[in-house]
């Protein structure tokens, strides 16, 4: 394809981004443009060193500042467990209305490693936790005995501090 073509089609890609409160799948943006998915992979690669704010998550491709808390407190909570309470974890985040951002680990060798998320809604736990069993891929926190961190976005204080209560309850969250 030629630059003129593959540029005009990096910016209606952006503008799709930019217009979509949602996240954007790539199925959904190769569709759209008549590409393959490769091309739309490569697309956002060249978007991103050219500084465009895109975040990639499991639901799809949004613009960082969509992911951002847009005044809702935000938190870091430190977590630990195994594989099988990862769904758990997840549902009662969101049934507090609480988004999860990302997920992050320590690793010994790349130091911080982080992997967005945007889980919001009970939909999203039931397809994250639907890759996570039907994945041969381990989550991150297998890297590090369960112990991964999460950036959360809550609609008020009061439900994030609900939300430990029962992390807490449940023994995910990691403390002193």
């Amino acid at each position: 394809m030629a630059g003129g073509a593959s540029e005009a089609r990096r910016k209606e890609l952006l503008g799709t981004l930019r217009r979509s409160a949602d996240p954007v799948t790539g199925a959904e943006l190769s569709s759209s443009l008549g590409v393959s998915r490769q091309a739309i992979v490569n697309d956002v690669a060249i978007l991103r060193a050219a500084g465009e704010p895109i975040v990639g998550s499991p639901q799809g491709y949004l613009l960082a500042e969509r992911a951002s808390s847009n005044g809702q407190p935000n938190a870091i909570i430190a977590c630990k467990h195994g594989r099988e309470g990862a769904r758990r974890e997840l549902e009662i985040l969101v049934e507090h209305g609480i988004t999860v951002v990302d997920v992050v680990v320590e690793h010994a060798l790349y130091g911080e490693v982080r992997a967005n998320l945007m889980i919001s809604s009970r939909a999203d736990v039931e397809r994250y936790a639907g890759r996570l069993l039907n994945k041969d891929a381990p989550p991150l926190s297998s890297l590090t005995g369960g112990v991964h961190l999460h950036h959360l976005r809550a609609p008020t204080p009061d439900a994030l501090e609900a939300a430990e209560r029962s992390l807490r309850a449940e023994g995910f969250l990691l403390e002193d």
